[in-house]
């Protein structure tokens, strides 16, 4: 073989993804986090809310108990099982409930003309100047604190969000050639939507989906730690983080472990976001090309 033939042979290059270190951390950790989740509905240490004065405030290690336990002797590591469950379901839950409505509201208003845009946009500008703890408050009076009312707060603060989001990505696609030749061939919009402009903007989907999901986990730990979100005989790592605020001087680590989950869970997810966002991103791709 000439040297000019070696020269020519074409060079293969990794994915993108495989060389993306933030996309594998983001990936390992939410991989954890949601096998945790699932492994909680099969298997648990000990169940997480019966009380065992005998065993109270065990410290990490302890024979039977690998996290210890709190003032009335329930398991720590249980209930940070059955809290990733829960922040599973209702972060999931509501980023995804909001991704369907954020879709369609934003697709309406950037295809259906003036009056859909302006009345969809104004209704999202509307539903943001809402405090979404004044949401959380008024549901949790009006059909009581839990995960349901935890989830349709997160829609009610994300939708706007999402709408906004999907409305400007639709609108730059709307602009291209590839859209006007599908209108000159008589194309209906529903179907220049659904064929065209949905696959063009899965990425920006995509992305936005895992980064709400990290917000709703934080929201969803504030609204529990504030008494307005989830409540026994449900677990949230929000909840034991208020559980475990008057034994802080004694017992730290009872607001440590679920803290730490919380820490662990909303970065894999963001990690997750940033590096979906720079392997889906076309500008991005062409730039490291």
């Amino acid at each position: 073989m000439t040297v000019a033939a070696l020269s020519t042979k074409p060079v293969r290059r990794r994915p993108r993804w495989r060389t993306n270190t933030t996309l594998t951390l983001g990936i390992a950790l939410t991989v954890g986090f949601v096998a945790i989740a699932l492994v909680s509905m099969l298997y648990l240490p000990h169940n997480p809310n019966v009380p065992r004065i005998q065993d109270r405030l065990l410290p990490a290690g302890s024979p039977n108990y690998l996290l210890g336990t709190d003032v009335l002797g329930r398991d720590i590591l249980s209930q940070l099982m059955v809290g990733a469950r829960t922040s599973l379901m209702v972060g999931a839950g509501g980023a995804l409930i909001s991704l369907l409505i954020g879709t369609v509201a934003g697709l309406s208003a950037a295809a259906f003309g003036r009056w859909a845009d302006e009345g969809i946009s104004r209704g999202a500008d509307i539903m943001l100047s809402i405090p979404g703890m004044v949401t959380a408050l008024v549901l949790a009076a009006t059909i009581g604190s839990g995960a349901l009312t935890t989830i349709l707060a997160l829609t009610a603060f994300f939708t706007p969000s999402f709408t906004r989001v999907i409305r400007s990505a639709a609108l730059s696609v709307l602009q291209e050639d590839f859209i006007t030749a599908a209108r000159l061939y008589g194309r209906p919009t529903w179907f220049i939507l659904v064929r065209h402009v949905l696959p063009n903007i899965a990425g920006v989907m995509i992305v936005q989906f895992t980064l709400y999901f990290a917000a709703g986990i934080l929201t969803e730990a504030g609204l529990s730690y504030l008494g307005v979100g989830v409540n026994r005989p449900s677990i949230s790592w929000g909840m034991m983080l208020n559980e475990a605020q008057q034994q802080v001087g004694i017992s730290s680590p009872l607001a440590m472990w679920p803290g730490l989950a919380i820490v662990i869970v909303v970065l894999g997810l963001n990690l997750l976001g940033d590096g979906l966002r720079d392997v889906l991103d076309p500008k991005l791709a062409r730039r490291s090309s």
